[in-house]
């Protein structure tokens, strides 16, 4: 409060006029009243109660003559350059906050306080890092890493395996070298077999069937024929197979000419030898397969290669007396060719007679079927003339209802 009187100081004179100063305050003592207007340092606030008198010229002051300081950061607004800064937070000669790496982030919330000069950094003051793979962009030489792959010091992906899929992202990652793989690194098994492609020899093996080592169906007796198709599945390893893995007595091309089943005489040797094998060996049924060739339309081959079969079953009973219950023929037309159709030659060779066991004789039977000679064959075969006159022409008895009555022995004959 500041008191300010005017008038005489005698009061009876003008007894209706204003108090001067010392009368109002009475007794009481005022120092320095009188010297109100003097304000040596300019701050608008009289020397008499200014609490900072040497306030620098311009600078906003407080009632107490002092300097403001708003943020109460221990630097006067007048030259504070952040006004605004939080309480008890360490600033600089300028009244802003300290960011010893100069990147624009002060150090109270700077996450990374060594960042390199010029470097770009996010609100945390760390470099920025767009693929997120704890490799700063700055220094990463591959900036749009898959995320969750490993990364070596410059950002690249690691792929300890080289098979295009990086560690982190490869669920296969020891992949063999060279094999193609998924997106998850592992190795492609396309026909679900267990066995890679990179090792697969057959490669489109069906499902659920058993496989080996190579990715190829099982073959228990090596004969070239797979478990699931083999119908003889215990050949001996030195006994040939048809397709069925089935024991082949005999294969015979007979050059068949074009919509013929004609068997020429000079294939009778090759019949010949067959007809012993099963007059030696009476246990053994054999199966007749006819082929062609793949001229003309399915269904006639089919036909075809079925009259082929049966030319030589009708010349196995007929000339040599096997018995029809021993043979049986089957026409697989242009099925199953052993040789290109595209060539005459190939052609040839696929109008062809096999003749294979059917009873399974050849690969049960602890020898192998017997083979006479020809010329013994026929010693066999052709009982002398004396030996079979002799028990016809001695009937045990003669005539009775005026026929003549053969004995056992002649019946058994």
């Amino acid at each position: 409060l500041m008191l300010v009187g005017c008038g005489s100081d005698s009061y009876n004179a003008f007894p209706n006029q204003p108090k001067t100063v010392a009368e109002m305050v009475g007794k009481e003592k005022v120092v320095g009243w009188e010297n109100y207007k003097d304000d040596s340092d300019g701050d608008k606030v009289p020397d008499y109660k200014d609490k900072c008198p040497d306030t620098p010229k311009g600078a906003g002051v407080d009632e107490n003559g002092c300097v403001l300081d708003i943020d109460k950061d221990g630097v006067p607004d007048y030259k504070d350059k952040c006004p605004n800064t939080k309480p008890n937070m360490e600033v600089d000669e300028n009244g802003c906050y300290i960011d010893t790496d100069k990147d624009g982030v002060a150090d109270y919330k700077d996450k990374c306080p060594d960042t390199p000069e010029n470097v770009e950094v996010d609100n945390y003051g760390c470099a920025i890092d767009m693929d997120k793979d704890g490799v700063a962009d700055y220094k990463d030489k591959c900036l749009s890493t898959p995320k969750g792959a490993e990364v070596g010091i410059d950002g690249c992906a690691l792929d300890t395996d080289n098979d295009g899929v990086p560690n982190g992202l490869d669920k296969c990652a020891n992949t063999p070298k060279n094999a193609p793989v998924d997106k998850n690194g592992c190795a492609l098994d396309s026909d679900n077999d267990g066995v890679i492609d990179l090792f697969d020899k057959c490669p489109n093996t069906l499902k659920e069937l058993e496989v080996d080592v190579d990715g190829c169906p099982v073959d228990s007796d090596n004969d070239g024929v797979p478990n699931y198709k083999d119908k003889c599945p215990n050949t001996p390893s030195d006994v040939k197979v048809d397709f069925k893995g089935c024991p082949v007595i005999a294969e015979y091309r007979f050059h068949f000419n074009t919509n013929s089943f004609s068997i020429a005489p000079k294939y009778y040797k090759q019949i010949e030898k067959l007809v012993k094998i099963l007059q030696n060996n009476k246990d053994i049924k054999i199966e007749i397969e006819g082929f062609t060739d793949n001229k003309g339309t399915y269904i006639y081959n089919k036909e075809l290669s079925l009259k082929r079969a049966n030319a030589l079953r009708t010349i196995l009973i007929k000339k040599y007396g096997i018995m029809p219950n021993r043979i049986e023929v089957i026409g697989y037309g242009l099925d199953n060719s052993i040789a290109d159709n595209s060539t005459e030659e190939g052609r040839a060779k696929n109008r062809r007679i096999v003749v294979i066991d059917k009873s399974n004789f050849i690969q049960n039977c602890p020898e192998k079927p017997i083979d006479i000679p020809l010329d013994k064959l026929e010693k066999i075969e052709k009982p002398t003339k004396k030996t079979t006159t002799k028990k016809l022409e001695k009937p045990t008895k003669t005539k009775k209802n005026g026929k003549k009555e053969l004995s056992k022995a002649q019946v058994k004959l």
